[in-house]
């Protein structure tokens, strides 16, 4: 166990924690994530994935600390974050067999209930390497609830989350991006950071594949944090986009990293994070 974690340890300080294990140029060079990690130094205490797992614990940490809530990341490296919510779905395969192709990471906002259906969809994009986090248990607009009942929509996903044997999640995103003081003061008790984002591609719209694409592509800054779905309707228009989003974003020279790897290599500044909408 010794040698795992030496081993881990230095692979670190080749790639950099974040780098979901990509090359000098800063791009993933494999199309599986956790293969590689197993590869490297196993999945157990002292490997590279739980060495990354914690250092990225840590930096949700950090900016917990100093805001509750992110939109973006600090905008200092160009560095860009593909979310997609609602999931997980009958497209979420669909959706890694795209990412796993392009070699590319993303963080999935999952709604739990969800999981009855689609559990084994969760639980292979994690296996794979993705990011897996909380988008409440029914898709409610959470400042009209009650404390408690905001509780509850968090709760019920983390449980069932951590019921399937996947991570505790630390990242958590309000339906509609809709939050109130109640909101922040849950999610920030919980130890869990709630994530916003900066360019909505709108394809909930549906407005067809090339808008999807410009949106995407128009919007996107150092930092950014992207909204797309992965459930909540029928997909295939962005999934039809998402091979040029990607190819776009690397040809304007954008890494591609999951939030988590944006809070340890490029967060957010303090003071930076944008006023919270008004009850919104």
């Amino acid at each position: 166990m010794a040698a795992v974690g030496v081993l881990a340890l230095a692979a670190l300080a080749v790639w950099g924690i974040g780098s979901m294990l990509g090359g000098s140029s800063g791009q993933p060079t494999t199309t599986g994530f956790a293969a590689r990690l197993t590869k490297i130094g196993g999945t157990g205490p002292g490997s590279l994935l739980d060495s990354r797992k914690r250092a990225e614990d840590q930096a949700v940490d950090r900016t917990l600390a100093q805001t509750p809530y992110i939109v973006k990341g600090g905008g200092e490296s160009k560095k860009v974050a593909l979310t997609f919510d609602d999931g997980p779905s009958e497209f979420t395969p669909k959706y890694l067999e795209i990412l796993k192709r392009e070699a590319v990471p993303a963080t999935f906002f999952t709604v739990g209930g969800m999981y009855s259906t689609f559990a084994a969809n969760a639980t292979a994009a994690h296996s794979s390497g993705y990011s897996i986090a909380n988008h409440t248990w029914s898709h409610p607009r959470m400042p009209g609830l009650s404390v408690g009942d905001q509780a509850s929509q968090i709760d019920r996903v983390t449980d069932e989350i951590k019921g399937r044997g996947l991570p505790s999640p630390k990242l958590y995103r309000p339906p509609y991006g809709a939050f109130d003081t109640n909101s922040t003061a849950l999610t920030a008790k919980r130890g869990m950071l709630l994530v916003l984002w900066d360019v909505d591609t709108l394809d909930w719209e549906r407005p067809g594949a090339d808008a999807i694409v410009y949106n995407a592509l128009s919007g996107a800054r150092n930092g950014s944090i992207i909204l797309m779905h992965d459930g909540g309707g029928d997909r295939s228009q962005t999934l039809a986009a998402l091979p040029r989003i990607i190819k776009g974003l690397k040809q304007k020279g954008f890494e591609l990293v999951t939030v988590e790897q944006m809070l340890v290599e490029d967060p957010p500044r303090p003071g930076e994070t944008p006023p919270a909408p008004s009850e919104a």
